[in-house]
């Protein structure tokens, strides 16, 4: 018995314990599935009702025009975008960082696919020049504004560029040079003239009046 005893599983231990005490075994059924006595016996159990997800009221989006100067980053220049432009490709500059890119390489400043030649005759603008707007942020003092010339006409600097020639300016300073086009220019406020740096004989005229006094083409070579 002895041998029987260690021999056992803990079952039959137990059930030994139980004998020496003069009881009857407890029998004890073991199944992989639940008996129907089980089932009778267990309390019911309430789920709480299941309820729908509710549709909550979407949050209402602004346009991607309204986004873009202030959050998109023109890979060329590395400023906000001014007058930005999406090739079909994609990607996003500002409108005169593209311009010099279609002009000289002809293809995607980010991932090389080829501009149409005909791009910027209709360029995919997604915030185009409102005059209005542009009338109050380059309007500066007695409503003087910054203009350089073009065929039959003058185009208005855009915001940024025309707040830094007046900067440069009130400062006492003669020449300003700035990426335009990507390519570097030369303005000159002394003799009224900006040119390409590595081409300064080639000369275009630029000047400060009043809009009345000036036929305008549009804002930054965009009509």
């Amino acid at each position: 018995m002895a041998d029987g005893r260690k021999a056992g599983s803990s079952g039959a231990r137990y059930l030994y314990k139980r004998r020496a005490k003069k009881s009857k075994p407890v029998e004890i059924e073991l199944s992989d599935s639940s008996s129907d006595s089980n089932e009778d016996n267990e309390l019911p159990i309430s789920l709480p009702p299941t309820t729908p997800p509710s549709k909550s009221t979407p949050t209402a989006m602004p346009p991607a025009s309204e986004n873009t100067t202030t959050t998109m980053e023109c890979p060329v220049c590395l400023q906000p975008c001014i007058h930005p432009a999406r090739l079909p490709c994609g990607h996003i500059f500002c409108f005169l960082c593209l311009k010099g890119i279609a002009q000289q390489c002809k293809r995607c400043a980010m991932c090389r696919q080829e501009i149409s030649p005909d791009y910027l005759d209709r360029p995919d603008l997604l915030q185009a020049p409102d005059p209005q707007s542009e009338k109050e942020a380059e309007t500066f003092e007695d409503g003087y504004q910054w203009f350089y010339e073009g065929r039959n006409g003058w185009w208005k600097f855009d915001n940024r560029l025309s707040r830094d020639l007046e900067e440069v300016r009130e400062l006492g300073l003669d020449k300003l040079e700035t990426l335009i086009c990507g390519t570097l220019y030369v303005i000159d406020l002394q003799a009224l003239v900006q040119y390409n740096k590595d081409t300064p004989w080639r000369r275009r005229r630029i000047k400060r009046d009043l809009e009345a006094n000036v036929i305008i083409k549009g804002v930054a070579g965009i009509r």
